[in-house]
This record gives C-alpha cells, structure tokens and sequence, in this order.
C-alpha cells in the first residue's frame, strides 16, 4: 500500500498531474471501508486468511483452496514488484540495482522470518513514517526550488512533448471520468478483500483496535494523497532530463529527491523510500506465508505442534521470497505481470467474499462457479483474447462475469445453513 501510494501516486502525478491523487485517495478510501464495514466482524472471527473466512462462511475446502491459490499468486507476483521497484531506486542513485534488490530482498526475508508479525507491524510503522517525512520535506523544498505553485505552472508550460497539455496538469480530473472510476473501484475492491490487509487486522488487539486503525490509515492517506501527485509533477520541473521521467514514470520520486538534495543527502532520503518498499514487502511476504501454512499445509494436518509450523513458517517465508527475487531479477516486463495477477485474485474472490456476508441465499456451488468464472474472464483479458481498454476493466468485468453466474447458481441450488459464530460476526 505504501509504495503504491508513493510511487505509484507519483508515477500518476508525472503522468496526469494533479489527476494522480486519485490512486492514493482511492486506496485510502479502501482502508476507510474496510473500517466501517468489514474490520470489526472479520477480527471478531479471529481466522488467520481470507480463505478461512470463505471456508467457514460456505463450509468448502475446495473454495478456501482455489481462493488461497488466487491470493497467493497476487501476493507472489506483488512481492517480486517490490524486488524490482528497490532495484529501480538503487539503480537511481547510481548504485547496481540487481546487488540493491537482492540485498533488499534478504534484509526483508530476514526480519519477516525471524521476526513474525509483530516486527513486520513494527518496522511498518517506521518505514511509513520515514517515508513519509522523506516525500513531504522534498515535495516542500521542490515547491520553493521552483517557485512555488505558479512556479510549478510556469515550467510545465514550457516543457514539451508531455502525456497532457500544461493546463491538464493542474485538473483533478485530468485523468478522465472512465479511468477515474475505474480507479476508485478497482482498488477499494482489493482492499476489501486482500489478505495483505486482513493480515493486520487479525492480528490486531481487538475489533475496536482493527476498526479504528483501517479508519484512520483511510483518512490519512485520503488527506495526504496530493503529494506523491505533486512530487511527479515537480520531478518532471527539476529534472535534466524529463523526458526520462515521462518515459519511466516510476522513477519520478527518487529523481525528485536527488534533484532536490543532490547524490549525497539525497541518497539518505531516497533510503526512506527505500524502506517504504520493504514495509510493502514484508506485510505481502508475511501473507503469503499464512497461506502456504494455514490453508495448505495446517487444514491437512490440523494436529501440528507450534514448533513445527513456526519451522515451517520460517523455511516457507525463506523460499517465497527468493522466489519473488528470481522472478523480478529474470522475468521481463514483469510489472505489468505483476499487476494483472492481482486482477485475477480480485476478479474470482470479491463477490463470493462480500455477497457471502451480505446474501444469506448465496450457496457453496454458486461461490465457486462465480469465483471460477470471475477468475476465468480475468485470465481472457490478460491473455488479451478479451481486449480491455484499461487494465482496471478486467477487475469490473471479471466481477461482474463472477456476480451474474453466482446469483443465478445460488437461486438454483439448495441454501445450506450458515457457521454460527459467522452469522453472529456479521449480524
């Protein structure tokens, strides 16, 4: 979520200006959903994943499966993008980046291994806020560097070749209604249902502690969601070579940064960046893991003493994450990969997670045809047999497809009765 909302909200900001915040609103208005509707009932279940909630919600071991593969291909394929994205911003200081990514990696696999949790929460608390500090006081220094907001203005105007005119630069809607709603739905949708975010919530102190913490991440990173748009913005102002930038959008905020503060100092805050992806990549490391653990190796061998899973923990923690190493380091075009394997988590599991809370009438059969065929349009548009204009339509369509043949195999097949301590979560 951090990286997504630094980087990939400054990668907007480069690309569409002051339209960029809608990527960082979007996720917090995600958080802040999850903190008004589902937070506090899913901790009260106190589960471990998301394919827990699903197999006791419809009493399937073939749903918790085909659902903890579908998350564990995003989370796998999410992780390797947090391995490429640290090798990119070593790589912008002038540094390898194939030895920063795989230094990165091993630091990150270390204190997730050996660590757990708590220390996964702990240095996200950190990161975050070193991350933090680092965009603020560079987007800060950049805005005086350039003149401020008029300054800003002026040096666009007198860019050329840029992804919108100068004027674009400066409206919120730059990016378009379509693209605008399909952001807005696309990443609440995950955020309802990720496991990378379920993750913390189970293991947070309570229900109230879980609602209160998705409400008030929400709302910080809804307020704060304009700066990442303004660092690309102001990379694109200060850089030597902006065309660089609009080629590579994700590099606008370390080239920010080392523009603002040179190679030197610059490289410290650039480290805070750093350390925002790693937040990212333990939380998406420490989920992974709970489904090797919890819906694979645990519901076949329930018995297993504690030592023996946190064995297993640690090995699988060890092996998914050199996994994603290998994969960021030798696959090409591996973002872009990345990205559409969280299209077919969301597109198979939204609509039977949430009609499953919301529907009493829905049934195990219509569950996991809608999640089949949810997760079966995401692969057409993918594969690119089904042409999509962006990549967020594979997520609505996906869900739709999944909606449709849910409710009409749901109306056709027998309801069964309900776990009680679900219903009495979500009564």
């Amino acid at each position: 979520m951090v990286v997504a909302f630094i980087l990939g909200g400054a990668s907007w900001g480069a690309t569409y200006g002051f339209g960029g915040i809608w990527y960082g609103f979007a996720c917090g208005l995600g958080l802040l959903l999850l903190g008004l509707t589902l937070a506090k009932p899913m901790r009260a279940l106190a589960l471990y994943t998301v394919p827990d909630v699903l197999e006791m919600r419809y009493n399937s071991r073939a749903i918790r499966f085909l659902a903890a593969v579908l998350s564990l291909l995003a989370l796998v394929g999410i992780l390797g993008a947090q391995v490429w994205a640290a090798s990119a911003i070593f790589e912008a200081i002038g540094l390898p980046g194939t030895l920063g990514a795989v230094f990165a990696t091993l630091i990150f696999i270390a204190y997730t291994a050996f660590s757990g949790l708590w220390a996964v929460a702990l240095t996200d608390f950190i990161q975050i806020i070193l991350g933090s500090i680092g965009v603020f006081v560079a987007v800060v220094l950049g805005l005086i560097k350039v003149g401020g907001i008029d300054g800003l203005r002026l040096g666009l105007s007198k860019m050329p070749d840029l992804p919108q005119t100068p004027g674009e630069y400066f409206n919120i809607m730059s990016l378009g209604i379509s693209l605008f709603a399909l952001t807005l739905m696309a990443t609440v949708m995950y955020t309802l249902i990720g496991q990378d975010f379920y993750q913390r919530l189970f293991a947070s102190k309570d229900e109230n502690t879980a609602k209160r913490g998705a409400i008030y991440s929400g709302l910080l990173l809804m307020v704060l969601s304009f700066l990442p748009a303004l660092a690309g913005m102001l990379a694109l102002t200060l850089s030597s070579d902006p065309q660089a930038i609009i080629t590579s959008p994700k590099t606008a905020v370390p080239k920010l940064v080392i523009a603002v503060f040179g190679r030197g100092i610059g490289a410290i805050f650039v480290a805070a960046i750093l350390a925002a992806v790693m937040s990212t990549a333990d939380s998406l490391l420490s989920a992974a893991t709970s489904h090797i653990v919890k819906d694979f190796y645990q519901s076949f061998r329930p018995e297993t003493d504690d030592k023996r899973l946190l064995r297993l923990s640690i090995g699988t923690t060890i092996g998914v994450g050199l996994l994603a190493l290998a994969a960021a380091l030798t696959i090409q075009g591996i973002v872009e990969l990345l990205i559409y394997s969280y299209d077919i988590y969301t597109s198979g599991v939204f609509v039977p997670l949430v009609l499953g809370i919301y529907w009493k009438r829905a049934t195990k059969e219509g569950a996991l045809l809608g999640m089949l065929a949810g997760s079966l349009t995401a692969v057409l548009g993918i594969s690119g047999i089904v042409s999509f204009t962006y990549w967020e339509y594979i997520y609505v369509s996906g869900a739709v497809v999944s909606a449709v043949v849910m409710v009409l195999v749901s109306l056709a097949t027998k309801v069964k009765p309900v776990d009680e301590e679900f219903e009495k979560a979500f009564a």
